[in-house]
């Protein structure tokens, strides 16, 4: 069953601001009434209910610049791979888009859908089959039953990806489709100014595009498993993200690298998040703190889990724990004596070893002579850090088609598409500095699933349907 999740929107009226809140639970979609949170009464707080008949509700999201008091453009995506336009107002269902299966069938479920941020009429929804579709609310991809699925164009090949489009009568019936060939899609996020979108998926990889651009920018792997969650900081410069195997990770967008791991849970992590109100990553005028001569800058986030726990984190200089204390220098195991090269020679046998080149990119030429005929599948092989792994990777690759004849140019290309990803390294524990919480409780006997930060409390989901809602200490303190 779909995970249960919260989003929190204000809407205003003569009465002044009212909060509501959209859960889903199984095949229920809840509108609740927010206005007191401390307060919050399932049975008498519940605005409105949808049940739907023949799916269940996996992920919405509210449009903060079309709201009003009698209005307001919710996104919610299905199991059956369906995005509904809803205004939980009043229950009035506007637009289905993929109703026939045009675009995505019905096996593959909507995992994540979110509005761009500054449109009004575009969002994007992610799907398990490993694709992302941008959408325009004026273009419902209404067909008839009978008819053939929408065709799309490549409009651009990148790296590991595809780009295609789907173009109507007229530009606001264009369709733009994302092909990761990453396995499924579970989350993905907007930087603040909107230039980067960053994608978390099954197959342990965070993607981050130049949204603009449409170009791979940069890349991580997981410590192992899939990535399940993700996060940018207030200022964009750091990406947080969650997954099996239990940690939380930072990456540096700008150094391009994992600035930290965090250990403290006990199993997957669903979902984390910045605490906006207590990160001082930017300062009022937008300046960095850096530039303004002032403090060193403080991240807040907070993560939960499988585990039932809700963790909060600091991320700053003063909390890293310095590499050493994971392994020290004498622990590393010293270099035999019949190891020892010169550093030429060193050299000289290290650009023969593709595992050890300075390739920093996310190409990798592919080795064969020219002066001979060469097998270019048997070339694309030895590019592999190891090199053992080909017959692995060319009966997974054949066997990922429908059709397993595959030409020997077609399966190099796939075969290059994963040999891009296969090039980022995973440094180990020990490599890189450790955060630990700064608050670690159980809140809950089943798995936490979301959390949600506002100025005053702290919003709380769990896979049995209940809301916690925590008050900050300083509005404990004052009451």
């Amino acid at each position: 069953m779909p995970l249960p999740k919260v989003t929190l929107f204000t809407i205003k009226d003569q009465f002044g601001s009212r909060e509501k809140i959209v859960y889903n639970l199984t095949k229920d979609l809840y509108l609740l009434n927010a206005s007191d949170l401390l307060q919050l009464d399932t049975e008498r707080s519940v605005q409105g209910k949808h049940t739907f008949k023949d799916k269940c509700p996996t992920c919405h999201d509210v449009n903060l610049l079309t709201r009003s008091k009698d209005s307001v453009h919710l996104l919610v995506g299905t199991t059956d791979g369906q995005v509904h336009l809803i205004n939980p107002l009043k229950w009035e269902f506007i637009k289905i888009y993929n109703e026939n299966y045009a675009i995505e069938n019905g096996e593959s479920s909507v995992t994540c859908v979110k509005w761009i941020p500054g449109s009004e009429t575009q969002f994007i929804a992610s799907f398990s089959s490993g694709n992302m579709y941008i959408f325009n609310t004026t273009y419902c991809t209404k067909t008839p039953i009978n008819e053939p699925a929408i065709a799309f164009t490549l409009s651009k090949q990148g790296d590991s990806y595809n780009i295609l489009v789907h173009r109507g009568k007229s530009r606001t019936k264009e369709i733009v489709k994302w092909e990761l060939k990453c396995g499924q899609i579970n989350e993905f996020s907007f930087s603040p100014d909107t230039k980067h979108l960053a994608v978390v998926s099954q197959d342990g990889f965070l993607r981050v595009f130049d949204f603009t651009s449409e170009d791979l920018v940069s890349a991580m792997r997981s410590y192992f498993g899939g990535l399940l969650c993700v996060c940018w900081s207030p200022d964009g410069r750091y990406i947080v993200t969650g997954g099996e195997d239990d940690l939380v990770t930072v990456w540096s967008l700008q150094d391009h690298k994992i600035t930290a791991r965090g250990e403290g849970h006990k199993s997957w992590v669903t979902m984390v998040t910045f605490d906006p109100y207590n990160s001082k990553g930017l300062t009022s005028n937008g300046r960095s703190l850096e530039e303004s001569n002032a403090e060193l800058p403080v991240y807040r986030f907070g993560s939960v889990g499988q585990d039932a726990h809700i963790f909060f984190w600091d991320l700053c200089e003063d909390s890293l724990e310095p590499v050493s204390t994971w392994r020290t220098k004498s622990d590393t195991p010293s270099e035999p004596e019949s190891e020892k090269k010169r550093p030429a020679e060193k050299a000289a046998n290290n650009s023969n070893n593709i595992s050890n080149s300075s390739y920093s990119s996310f190409t990798l030429p592919l080795k064969g002579s020219p002066n001979k005929k060469s097998n270019k599948v048997s070339d694309a092989a030895n590019t592999l850090p190891h090199r053992n792994k080909f017959s692995k990777l060319r009966s997974f690759v054949r066997h990922s088609h429908s059709d397993t004849h595959l030409s020997d140019s077609q399966l190099l290309r796939n075969i290059q598409c994963y040999t891009i990803l296969d090039s980022v390294k995973v440094p180990r524990l020990y490599e890189v500095p450790r955060i630990d919480p700064l608050v670690s409780k159980r809140v809950s006997s089943e798995r936490l699933t979301c959390i949600v930060f506002t100025k005053d409390y702290v919003i709380l989901s769990c896979n049995e349907g209940n809301i916690y809602v925590w008050s900050r200490p300083t509005n404990a303190l004052s009451s």
